[in-house]
């Protein structure tokens, strides 16, 4: 092998080295097309999706559309470039939350297990797992929204009471 082509598969090697560890620490993945590795993961870290009677049960696991107001940067990376305004939802599993958002025909998915997700309720509604981000505007806040946002902060607290430590 000569050195061009040693050093071309070092680069290529800590490029996706690189690629893996930013996707490992912010876990937003570009869902465009399904990737079946992604959803085993997704499901082994968030649970396998609830079943038909539970999700009538808990009447929907989905979420109204919210408007993004702003966001932490790995995910404005991944945004349109230009004004326009951009719509996420909700998906709710047993274990975490999978936030859905698009630019253009790339669909992305922030996983967001349970013991990381934190959710702030001021002048905007900011959803925050680790470092990662993302507001929304209260303005826009109907409702419905109001009543995803309670059955996911109940599922939260649902999930975290089995692993206090008393």
């Amino acid at each position: 092998m000569t050195l061009s082509k040693i050093y071309h598969l070092y680069f290529q090697l800590t490029s996706l080295f690189h690629k893996l560890l930013l996707q490992q620490i912010y876990m937003i993945y570009n869902f465009s097309y399904r990737d079946r590795e992604i959803i085993q993961l997704i499901n082994d870290t968030l649970g396998k999706p609830f079943g038909a009677i539970e999700r009538f049960k808990m009447k929907g696991i989905g979420s109204p559309r919210f408007i993004l107001e702003s966001a932490s940067e790995d995910v404005i990376s991944r945004l349109p470039s230009d004004e326009s305004l951009v719509k996420i939802s909700i998906e709710l599993r047993p274990k975490g939350i999978i936030v859905h958002f698009k630019k253009f025909t790339e669909h992305y998915t922030w996983i967001i297990p349970y013991y990381k997700l934190t959710v702030y309720n001021s002048e905007t509604l900011s959803i925050y797992g680790e470092a990662t981000f993302m507001k929304i505007s209260q303005k826009t806040i109907k409702k419905p929204h109001r009543k995803f946002i309670g059955k996911l902060l109940d599922l939260k607290a649902e999930f975290s009471k089995k692993y206090i430590n008393i």
